[in-house]
């Protein structure tokens, strides 16, 4: 792991990935890189403003999440809301569907099965 990438230290600039439209508050000014690129898993630091987000279409993949900096509140489309700071894991179930919270300066640990992430956003060569 790259301790500076981590601490949120020049992450580079990532495309936007949630719609204007379901940007609830704040705003969507995400940065990141991948960390890791194996066989089966990526792993990804991933930093943005606070911000809140509508998932009202569930979540491609499960996603095990490591809180850096920051809060989150996740409140799933049942209205029960779970909050996390750093330093707390989570896994974000296949499926989930609700809001997604960020507070402070928020950086996460991201680990998602690699073919899974690869159908969602693409490949590290664009197909």
């Amino acid at each position: 792991m790259e301790p500076d990438k981590l601490a949120g230290i020049d992450l580079p600039a990532e495309e936007p990935f949630i719609a204007p439209e379901d940007v609830l508050e704040g705003r969507h000014r995400p940065r990141g890189e991948i960390l890791y690129r194996g066989d089966q898993l990526i792993m990804e630091v991933y930093e943005d403003d606070a911000a809140t987000f509508n998932f009202g279409k569930p979540t491609p993949y499960d996603e095990f999440v490591q809180v850096l900096s920051g809060k989150l509140i996740l409140t799933g489309s049942d209205g029960v809301a779970q909050e996390f700071i750093a330093g707390d894991t989570l896994v974000v179930p296949k499926g989930f569907s609700g809001t997604w919270k960020m507070l402070g300066n928020y950086r996460e640990l991201v680990v998602i099965e690699r073919g899974a992430y690869e159908q969602a956003y693409g490949t590290e060569d664009g197909q």
